[in-house]
């Protein structure tokens, strides 16, 4: 019984055996730790991916506020310079207003002047009259004329006026209206900048939050490399162990066959002594002559 249970027990392990085990246990916990962190890096770099299609949108969405913004300034421009101009062909209008004040009162004048010319010459062709009589009305005549003349150039000028201040009228609806219009394209402008900001913003939150999920996954990262890392520190230091052990029953291996190399060389010179193998055949003969056996 006591040898069948010495026969069931196990043989202890030697150094090496542990030494490698120990070396193999280290070299299976880093691969472990290296899979989880490449596991992790996957996730880390899926996001960043993540991140970089929507900075994207982001980049695409400021490109395009930022057109819209130069074009808003042009339209500013272009509304402000109409408004300009507006004020320019109003006080423009006011200063020829102001110079065709009257302009009813000279066409009244020059119908009256007219009228009384009409009358002297009436007079003059069917009344009959004293010469210094007639003299005085041909010279009355002579002034009205003047007079008619004078008048009819303020009138034309007036006239003049009333058309220039009629274009202007056209003129000030026509910088009005594209004043208007170039406005209309400023708010469209200014709306279309304040809806793509909603947009740029809720795409900013998602991007701030995935680089922040990156960012853990990061340090998740670096702490399993680093556990990866010393369990492979560990390994190198066992697998020095492991070949100091080797070393060493190697070196008693060699010593052990060297011993058995040089009790064999003895062995194998005294069975081939030329001496001892003649003594032996003597021997031999002795007993085969004695009817004895021969034991080789």
């Amino acid at each position: 019984m006591s040898q069948k249970k010495n026969r069931s027990q196990k043989k202890p392990k030697s150094e090496i055996r542990l030494a490698e085990e120990r070396f193999q246990n280290r070299i299976d916990k880093r691969n472990a730790f290296n899979d989880e962190a490449r596991t992790i890096r996957d996730e880390r770099d899926s996001l960043h991916e993540q991140r970089n299609k929507v900075m994207k949108g982001v980049l695409k969405y400021r490109k395009e506020m930022e057109g819209n913004k130069k074009n808003k300034e042009k339209h500013i421009k272009s509304r402000d310079a109409a408004m300009a101009k507006v004020k320019e062909f109003n006080e423009l209008k006011q200063q020829k207003r102001k110079g065709r004040k009257g302009a009813k009162s000279v066409k009244d004048t020059v119908h009256a002047i007219i009228s009384e010319i009409m009358a002297t010459e009436n007079r003059l062709e069917t009344t009959e009259m004293t010469i210094a009589k007639e003299r005085a009305l041909l010279e009355r005549l002579s002034i009205l004329r003047r007079s008619l003349t004078e008048q009819q150039q303020t009138l034309t000028t007036h006239e003049h006026l009333h058309s220039e201040v009629k274009e202007l009228d056209v003129e000030i609806g026509s910088e009005i209206s594209r004043s208007n219009e170039e406005h209309e394209s400023v708010v469209q402008l200014a709306r279309l900048n304040k809806e793509l900001y909603k947009k740029n913003k809720e795409l900013m939150k998602e991007a701030f939050h995935l680089s922040a999920e990156a960012n853990k996954k990061h340090e998740e990262f670096v702490t399993i490399r680093k556990k990866a890392d010393d369990q492979h520190a560990k390994a190198m230091e066992m697998l020095e162990t492991l070949r100091t052990h080797r070393k060493t029953a190697s070196e008693e291996r060699q010593a052990r066959w060297r011993v058995v190399k040089d009790h064999r060389k003895n062995i194998k010179k005294e069975l081939y002594d030329p001496d001892k193998l003649e003594s032996v055949a003597d021997d031999a003969l002795q007993e085969l002559m004695s009817g004895g056996k021969i034991s080789l």
